[in-house]
């Protein structure tokens, strides 16, 4: 078998809110290896909306998810997939962070509203749809001899975040190292080859030296580097060998990207939920936020009073960067 992965981000850019990295990942047979899953696993998912009929939608949170829409198709697609999982069901969003393996009890327990704030799930959808789209893509990958094989994600929460902005003096780094964490925790879990594709960060071209920085102990070969994909060849210590690509808008060309970034956006827009609930409490009326840059300059003018009654610092609510 080969394993199938993908890794994407949600929240890199907003002033506030947590950043959210995730790692997803399929056991393929290694014949079916360089084929879509898309194409595999289209009896139980789609690449679009319009056009799913009764499967789940998979692709990139951005086209997926807005405001007006709710969560409902974030929440059937991360719930459905880990319903396939050994854990099986999800009832609360607590119970979610430790199944991705993020939940930092300790760094929570700093912010007033994400600490003892857990909640049920699923939020905007049923459990019923839950289990109706796990047992359509139950069916799907059965057909092909495919599993899930894992979901991980790697939170960081505003306080977290800024102090490794202070340590490496730049967010893309914290970006990089979080997906690398990631990465070793993948390589780690696995005995066969994995084929792991990530959404290119920035304008980066060569990313040789920080996965060699990252992973002293590896061996990298570059087998392309340009402008839309950078390939690289890992084999580690234990000759587990990882095939590493950094593509440009990735979620539209890897399903497991695309999966990837659903997940992350979905913990990404609970945490946000927590933190609106949390001020609107204190100030019955006031507009949400998404945490980006110009609505939350007028979020935080407003709560501005409230945080100084309350004695709130400004690091564990306004990003640096």
């Amino acid at each position: 078998m080969t394993i199938i992965a993908g890794i994407d981000e949600a929240g890199y850019g907003p002033v506030m809110g947590p950043l959210v990295i995730t790692v997803v990942a399929f056991d393929v047979p290694d014949e079916k290896a360089h084929g879509s899953l898309w194409e595999l696993l289209k009896d139980g998912v789609s690449d679009s909306q319009k056009d799913r009929k009764n499967r789940l939608c998979v692709r990139d949170s951005k086209k997926l998810y807005n405001a007006r829409n709710g969560l409902r198709a974030l929440e059937d697609a991360v719930l459905s997939f880990l319903h396939l999982t050994d854990a099986k069901t999800t009832p609360s969003f607590y119970q979610l962070l430790d199944r991705l393996s993020c939940h930092n009890a300790g760094a929570i327990a700093r912010y007033p509203w994400y600490a003892d704030k857990d909640y049920a799930l699923p939020v905007a959808t049923s459990v019923s749809a839950v289990l109706n789209y796990a047992n359509l893509l139950q069916y799907a990958l059965d057909r092909h001899n495919v599993r899930f094989h894992y979901a991980g994600s790697c939170v960081l929460a505003v306080h977290e975040f800024n102090e490794q902005v202070r340590l490496s003096g730049n967010k893309g780094t914290v970006l990089f190292r979080s997906c690398a964490s990631l990465i070793a925790k993948l390589w780690d879990a696995s005995g066969d080859t994995i084929h792991l594709t990530i959404d290119k960060q920035g304008g980066r071209n060569s990313y040789l030296a920080p996965l060699q920085e990252q992973f002293p102990t590896a061996t990298f070969q570059a087998l392309e580097e340009g402008a839309r994909v950078s390939t690289y060849e890992a084999t580690n210590a234990q000759k587990k060998k990882m095939i590493l690509s950094f593509v440009e808008k990735g979620e539209e060309s890897c399903m497991a990207v695309a999966l990837a970034s659903l997940f992350s956006k979905y913990v990404r827009e609970l945490f946000i939920r927590l933190e609106n609930q949390y001020w609107l409490q204190c100030m019955p009326g006031l507009k949400p936020t998404a945490g980006y840059y110009e609505d939350a300059q007028r979020f935080l003018s407003q709560i501005a009073p409230l945080m100084r009654e309350k004695a709130i610092r400004e690091d564990i609510l306004i990003r640096i960067r």
